[in-house]
């Protein structure tokens, strides 16, 4: 039987090192929580005003995993973090809330169906939950008998809403067409599944991103799998991932982030393409990446200490210091407004 979880309104509530009180007094150590800069880049100003019933506090103390921009607004936010469950803005970041009822756990990935935008799924453990009513209220609606099999990524099929597929840490592939009443396994890759990506333009082809084998392709939804791994393994620490996503101004092209750094594609993985960094490959650790898309020459990615910002697609980069001592985990454009970027922090140092 399906468990319903209703949203509580509580007096008091902790964040991930942050403790926020009636009257909104906090303590923590350092400013992680959420950026923004109206700019490119080129300045930034912290988004952690947290409101709840009662008063306000911060969520500075907050660890982000990433941020999901809801596909029909881009006022609306989702916040995935390391152990403070859910947040989320319907105000670009002027203000924060939490979803109590989902509690103080990790939430791996958060998937907003694109056409219902009420309508939100996200990863808890072993679980994936679901609302229909912006937040309000969650249920149920998969959970893998095995505890240790957490769910780690999810994605809505943009065409058929109903469609919805999702990856755990054992490397099982899932998929739901009723919008995740019924589920089946649709392939076994034996590694963490830490992305899932469908193609807007065919939502037959999907990108799945393992933790260490690569990266896998389907051109029917999942019925066939064909392993994209051949031309990367060019590039040593390739197959070792760390972001997988689209250039959404070119068809058939990625950009991924690896130990070796940049690599794109322009032809759905059949070869790679190595971008040039000021650093030489596999010497530092690419925490985070963008890319503007309406100009895909325009390319962001930040390190544990700095923001690297390309207007000709790697030939220079400028580069700048972070605006706290936190990492920087998550960058996120505004569609409408591609001048408005969106970082997620986290205090990787934190005990």
């Amino acid at each position: 039987m399906k468990k319903i979880l209703i949203l509580s309104i509580l007096a008091v509530v902790f964040l991930a090192g942050c403790t926020i009180k009636l009257g909104g007094n906090t303590e923590q150590v350092a400013i992680a929580g959420v950026f923004k800069s109206y700019d490119s880049g080129t300045t930034w100003a912290p988004k952690n005003l947290f409101l709840y019933s009662g008063g306000a506090g911060s969520i500075a103390g907050v660890d982000v995993l990433s941020l999901v921009m809801d596909p029909q607004d881009n006022r609306a936010i989702y916040l995935a973090s390391k152990s403070s469950g859910l947040l989320y803005t319907y105000d670009a970041a002027s203000s924060w809330m939490k979803a109590n009822a989902i509690g103080d756990v990790a939430i791996d990935s958060v998937a907003v169906d694109p056409i219902n935008k009420c309508t939100i799924y996200i990863t808890r453990a072993n679980t994936i939950v679901k609302s229909t009513d912006c937040s309000r209220s969650w249920i149920e609606i998969y959970t893998d008998t095995r505890s240790s099999a957490n769910i780690t990524a999810l994605a809505v099929d943009q065409y058929n809403n109903s469609v919805v597929y999702a990856g755990n840490n054992e490397g099982d592939i899932l998929k739901s067409v009723d919008g995740g009443t019924e589920w089946r396994v649709i392939k076994r890759l034996g590694d963490r599944i830490s992305k899932i990506l469908i193609d807007e333009n065919d939502t037959r082809v999907i990108y799945v991103a393992t933790k260490s084998k690569g990266i896998f392709k389907t051109i029917t939804a999942g019925a066939d799998w064909l392993d994209i791994n051949d031309d990367l393994k060019q590039y040593s620490g390739a197959l070792e991932y760390r972001n997988l996503i689209f250039d959404k101004s070119l068809p058939d092209s990625l950009m991924l982030v690896a130990k070796y750094g940049l690599i794109k594609t322009l032809d759905g993985g059949a070869t790679w393409q190595a971008i040039k960094l000021i650093t030489p490959p596999a010497t530092t650790d690419i925490y985070s990446l963008a890319i503007n898309p309406a100009n895909n020459q325009e390319i962001y990615y930040a390190t544990k200490s700095t923001f690297y910002k390309t207007l000709d697609g790697g030939q220079n980069w400028i580069t700048k210091k972070l605006p706290t001592n936190t990492v920087p985990t998550f960058l996120l454009i505004d569609p409408l407004e591609p001048n408005v970027i969106y970082m997620g922090l986290t205090n990787i140092n934190k005990k």
